[in-house]
């Protein structure tokens, strides 16, 4: 699992020298925060430490065979993958760590890691590999694109790889959980990637804002599980003024609570409830459920509270949102991670939260990862070489942890761009407690959008347009199914 703070034996020496700031994505794709956030320089030391955990991998040595790796190069440069490779150390945080971590593992198995970055990698990938090409050993497009790919039975099933062990802690266990079809696993991620960190949806609010209206703390309230939805939004309506005075709630006036596009399906995943699940080895479509439909009602319900900037009462859109709150007129937003980037000019101290949970009694806060952005590690069913890859995919992983992760998690995130302590409790929170659904990830039927197709048409009746679409999101899923198990 991701960020579980192992440090592994590295082989690495000497100091590496690392700077630079992460950049990637959210569901705003006019995001600008990663393009403007300015660059910046630090040393971090990497020592040679021993504990009880290790990878499994024999003595390989692959005569200093090319490993390509198919990467996304989007045309806005916080959503292109970054973590693959790099040809040479520049100073920049991730570059550097990137470049490290590639030495060790082309050192350790003789082979020499490649890529090929396109803008269309999901199209790149299908085309080739429909047409039997074998140029590309693992390709890596956006999770959602790449699920069309193991349906057509393009990619391997990466539990039956010699050297990929899933159950290690440097693959992420919930997405091998929940991206799981009959026991076949064709998709996944884990230290290996960033893209997935940068697309978890969290919550970032303004402290001084909590303090000036004496509200409770919302740290406390995490800790003791009493973040809920309920006290969100009561927090969020408390925050309500008609600054220039002219009697109607808008973008010109202070908000508690802004409730982006994408937020309703987040709270939904936080409450616990989930599209699709498997139930006793069988994936199952579980949204129209008696809680699911409490929770959407409880969601929608807060939604028509006039105090709360939704896109019902005001424009949610990001680039507005951001400057609301760092002019702090907004004191709690609904982001991706990525957005701490936009919040680095604040004049205030801000904390990051995880979604609220439905209610005291659920056991476990949930935060939902924005897969149409975040990129896949998966193998071509045409490897020439698995042992190959899969060794390289599994060095690659483990010697991610302290190298990448480290640069990602302990030096941008806890130290550099979180202003106090317990952001750091709530990393670690929101990073345990992701969430990954194959239905959001299909979107059979249309039922991956349409929580926000219902925020977005202000339709509050989840009951008829759910009827709308269940027997074609049921055919899909079960033709996908039916794909999968076909797949030997």
């Amino acid at each position: 699992m991701k960020f579980n703070n192992i440090l592994i034996p590295l082989l690495l020496t000497a100091c590496v020298l690392f700077g630079g700031i992460f950049t990637a994505c959210s569901d705003n794709t006019d995001s600008p925060a990663a393009e403007t956030a300015e660059k910046e320089s630090e040393t971090v030391e990497v020592t040679e430490t021993t504990t009880e955990i290790s990878h499994n991998l024999p003595n390989l040595d692959f005569g200093g065979e090319d490993v390509n790796f198919l990467v996304v190069d989007h045309s806005m440069d916080f959503y292109t993958s970054k973590e693959i490779y790099a040809s040479e150390q520049n100073g920049e945080l991730f570059n550097d760590a990137v470049y490290a971590r590639n030495l060790i593992v082309e050192e350790l198995l003789n082979v020499k890691i490649k890529q090929t970055a396109s803008t269309s990698a999901s199209s790149a990938a299908n085309k080739s590999l429909t047409a039997g090409d074998t140029e590309y050993d693992v390709v890596m497009p956006y999770m959602n694109d790449t699920i069309t790919l193991a349906q057509s039975g393009l990619l391997l099933d990466l539990n039956t790889m010699n050297h990929i062990d899933l159950d290690q802690p440097w693959w992420d266990h919930r997405a091998n959980e929940n991206l799981m079809i009959n026991n076949k696993i064709f998709i996944t991620t884990g230290d290996i990637s960033i893209l997935d960190n940068e697309c978890t949806m969290v919550m970032f609010f303004n402290k001084e804002m909590i303090a000036d209206y004496s509200l409770e703390n919302p740290y406390e309230l995490v800790t003791a599980n009493k973040w809920t939805i309920d006290k969100m939004f009561e927090i969020g309506a408390a925050v309500a003024e008609d600054i220039n005075g002219d009697g109607i709630m808008n973008n010109e006036d202070k908000w508690g609570l802004s409730v982006a596009g994408n937020a309703p399906h987040s709270m939904y995943f936080g409450s616990g409830e989930r599209l699709s699940t498997t139930i006793n080895g069988e994936l199952q479509l579980v949204m129209d459920n008696p809680k699911g439909v409490n929770v959407l009602e409880k969601i929608f319900t807060h939604i028509e509270n006039p105090n709360i900037l939704t896109n019902r009462t005001g424009s949610t859109d990001y680039n507005l949102v951001n400057t609301m709150f760092n002019e702090s007129r907004v004191m709690m937003v609904t982001f991706a991670l990525v957005d701490i980037n936009g919040l680095r000019d604040a004049e205030f101290e801000f904390g990051i939260l995880p979604y609220p949970l439905y209610d005291e009694s659920q056991d476990s806060y949930n935060n939902f990862i924005s897969t149409g952005l975040v990129s896949s590690t998966s193998v071509p069913y045409n490897c020439m070489n698995p042992d190959k890859v899969s060794a390289v995919l599994e060095a690659m992983g483990f010697y991610s942890v302290d190298t990448l992760t480290v640069a990602y998690y302990d030096k941008a995130l806890k130290l550099r761009y979180a202003r106090d302590d317990e952001s750091g409790d709530m990393l670690d929170i929101i990073f345990n407690t992701r969430v990954y659904d194959m239905a959001y990830i299909s979107n059979w039927g249309g039922i991956g959008t349409l929580i926000e197709s219902m925020y977005s048409s202000k339709n509050n009746n989840f009951a008829s347009e759910y009827a709308k679409i269940e027997e074609k999101a049921i055919t899909k899923m079960q033709e996908t199914i039916a794909l999968f198990d076909a797949i030997k």
